[in-house]
């Protein structure tokens, strides 16, 4: 009996699992699709950006203030390098600028199965 409980529960940890989304089709989606971003960015977004004096501020975006994001754009390649980080239930693209002074973290984070852009810290210069 014992043993049995014991199985079920990890048949069901798998299956749980098996319904998250998988974070690379995601971003796919999030960055061909400009409905389907709007739809997974977490309004009011609240993003730290430097500000006149270049310190480090907390702002608040609506969405009716929100670009879409192209963060694969491989043109960029030439003036940007990019390295993602995936772990369990949160991604960080890294935008790092070649010679530019671009800084940018976008973290992402796994809600209920499915990815949502969270939060971003601009630090360019």
């Amino acid at each position: 009996m014992m043993f049995l409980l014991g199985l079920s529960s990890v048949t069901l940890a798998q299956t749980s699992k098996a319904t998250s989304e998988d974070f690379n089709e995601f971003f796919k989606k999030f960055n061909s699709d400009p409905k389907f971003q709007i739809t997974r960015v977490i309004f009011p977004l609240k993003y730290k950006a430097n500000n006149e004096d270049f310190e480090l501020s907390d702002y608040t975006m609506t969405k009716e203030k929100y670009k879409v994001l192209h963060l694969n754009n491989k043109a960029d390649e030439r003036y940007l390098k990019r390295t993602l980080l995936v772990k369990k239930n949160k991604a960080t693209l890294e935008e790092r600028g070649l010679d530019n002074g671009i800084y940018i973290d976008y973290i992402f984070e796994l809600k209920d199965n499915k990815w949502f852009l969270k939060t971003f810290d601009d630090q360019s210069t």
